[in-house]
């Protein structure tokens, strides 16, 4: 990478801290600092989801299987968009249609202060050491990207775990990134995520829409692309040995619990004004996922016919190129100078926004149900709560940095992480979504629950050799199928006794009056305004990339004038969709 790119990823961490410092002045109550004063967008609040789901694995993880597998990475990602249409038919809305301020204010009510307890220490540990792999996983193309001089106190001090010489240290790169989020999120609330999760989204989409024609001429033509692909043995296939339709139909499931019952999810469900919007969002999600899915991973898909000797690794000790690189070698490949850095920012934002918004939610839950339980603390001023959240925040955010740190030193523990996460996060999601919708749950059923998944599956997951059960299949049935059939014999056992639990009693009568009406005129009016925020930060961030490329076409970038067609059709678009909105804003100004 040149300097320009660095400038470049300065510019976005500036462009990060810049708009969560303008959107501060807007928090007047602990509402807007956690669920927007639910003025929140349909569409802001669907994107901001999608972003959630992403991190550095779409490109460093999937991308890699894209590579070498073809299209099932698509599949596996479209999959995504059928569990998103199901939350929004029957999940997403409910969620809405409840006078709730946080998830955990849903659990308190339906299933006691005690389950509260449990899902937010079951939640802090697990999405703290999942959420700082995340962070560790982008660092590590970070430092993989940014050279520095020999010597530096950025450089590798050649620890264990540490970056390659002459590159930017892990160590660094973590501190760099954990203190943007930290700032970010602690200074803007949950506004500041919204609004950053347009930028990183803007930015993703741009830079990754730009490298596919660039792509497509480095192989020659698309023509030559499917035809060289097409020789690849199962590379259009929907399915591998790894990704059977048994998996693809438990993974659609273990996503309908995750979008349908993962706190951050909830959190912009209940930030809305309506269920209407509730479900909209939703639909995106699942718009987004049967759209772009392709777009994502055909850089490595390229990539694969282009080099397709590297996708063999002889010797699984080698430190030889796999395909987690793909994406950064193609970056490297068809991106000009300064671009190349405003990918690492795409992939840096992926991860931030999944950091910001557990940092934010799990600091709304902590506010209202575990601090904010007690008699002295539900009588606080708002101004106390803010200050409340942002504490929180910045703790989490630090536990998380420094699980990120120690991360080096815990040899495979991302895979460890993603046993953590499929079958103990994922199973905790199930029993909140069951709880809106049976009424004979109990908290001590629900813990009980999770207790016994936990220990069969584990203990499952140590005795059934895997030649008789595959891995993650083992994992996805322990974190999808086990939790629904102890539930649903719960469910059969308290029928049998006619048990009906108060609890859902009660979560019936904390409807809210207001859902399912036609906001009024000072909510309609603060919903457009942050539309207006957002839309201009998508075009402020799109325009900034199409001046970039036009500095380069002026400069004469040689790579950049070999492509001068491409750039200037790119360009030309970028500036019809920044006019077309200034024209709607002037026509909405005089229409006022």
């Amino acid at each position: 990478m040149g300097s320009l790119d660095y400038i470049v990823i300065l510019f976005y961490f500036i462009g990060l801290i810049a708009v969560s410092m303008v959107v501060s002045r807007k928090i007047k109550s602990s509402e807007d600092m956690f669920i927007a004063g639910r003025n929140s967008s349909w569409w802001l609040s669907g994107i901001s989801s999608y972003m959630t789901i992403f991190s550095a694995s779409t490109f460093v993880v999937w991308g890699g299987v894209a590579y070498k597998s073809g299209i099932v990475a698509v599949v596996v990602a479209i999959c995504l968009g059928f569990a998103s249409l199901i939350v929004g038919r029957w999940i997403s809305g409910k969620w809405r249609k409840l006078r709730i301020k946080s998830p955990g204010e849903f659990l308190t009510v339906r299933f006691g202060h005690g389950t509260v307890s449990f899902y937010t220490i079951s939640g802090i540990i697990g999405r703290a050491i999942h959420t700082a792999i995340a962070l560790y996983a982008v660092a590590v193309v970070m430092c993989g990207l940014i050279k520095v001089p020999d010597g530096s106190f950025l450089a590798s001090s050649g620890l264990t775990g540490d970056s390659a010489a002459g590159y930017l240290s892990i160590w660094w790169a973590l501190l760099i990134l954990g203190a943007v989020t930290l700032v970010y999120t602690i200074a803007g609330g949950f506004l500041a995520v919204l609004m950053t999760d347009v930028i990183q989204f803007g930015v993703l989409l741009a830079v990754v829409v730009f490298m596919i024609p660039l792509s497509f001429n480095a192989v020659g033509g698309v023509g030559e692309f499917l035809s060289r692909a097409s020789e690849i043995p199962g590379f259009f296939s929907g399915t591998s040995e790894n990704y059977t339709w048994v998996w693809l139909f438990l993974w659609i499931f273990l996503n309908v619990a995750m979008i349908g019952g993962d706190w951050p999810f909830v959190q912009r469900y209940i930030s809305v004004p309506t269920v209407k919007d509730a479900k909209k969002s939703t639909y995106l999600i699942a718009f987004f996922y049967f759209l772009t899915p392709l777009i994502w991973y055909l850089p490595t898909m390229i990539y694969r016919v282009m080099e397709p000797g590297l996708a063999l690794d002889v010797d699984p000790t080698a430190m030889t190129f796999n395909g987690e690189h793909a994406y950064v070698n193609m970056s490297k490949l068809v991106l000009m100078n300064g671009v190349v850095g405003m990918m690492l920012a795409a992939m840096l934002s992926a991860t931030l926004s999944n950091v910001s918004g557990t940092l934010n939610v799990y600091a709304n839950v902590f506010t209202y149900e575990i601090w904010g339980h007690s008699e002295k603390n539900k009588r606080a001023d708002e101004k106390k709560r803010i200050r409340v959240g942002r504490t929180f925040t910045f703790i989490f955010g630090l536990a998380i940095l420094g699980i990120s740190l120690l991360v080096p030193f815990a040899g495979g523990a991302e895979r460890v992480v993603v046993t953590i996460l499929t079958m103990v996060i994922c199973p905790l999601y199930i029993p909140s979504i069951w709880g809106l919708f049976s009424k004979r749950l109990s908290g001590n059923q629900l813990i009980w629950s999770m207790a016994v998944t936990w220990v069969v599956g584990f203990a499952a997951k140590f005795t059934i050799p895997t030649s008789v059960l595959s891995g993650s299949l083992l994992e996805s049935i322990s974190g999808m199928v086990l939790p629904v059939v102890i539930l649903l014999c719960m469910e059969l056992w308290s029928k049998s006794k006619g048990i009906t639990n108060k609890g859902y009693e009660a979560i019936e009568n904390y409807t809210d009056p207001n859902a399912e009406i036609e906001p009024g005129v000072e909510i309609k009016k603060s919903v457009k305004g942050y539309s207006h925020m957002a839309i201009s930060v998508f075009c402020i961030t799109i325009a900034a990339i199409a001046l970039l490329l036009i500095g380069l076409i002026v400069v004469e970038d040689p790579k950049t004038l070999a492509v001068k067609n491409i750039v200037m059709w790119f360009i030309a678009s970028i500036l019809i969709m920044v006019t077309g909105y200034m024209v709607y804003r002037i026509v909405d100004n005089k229409r006022k």
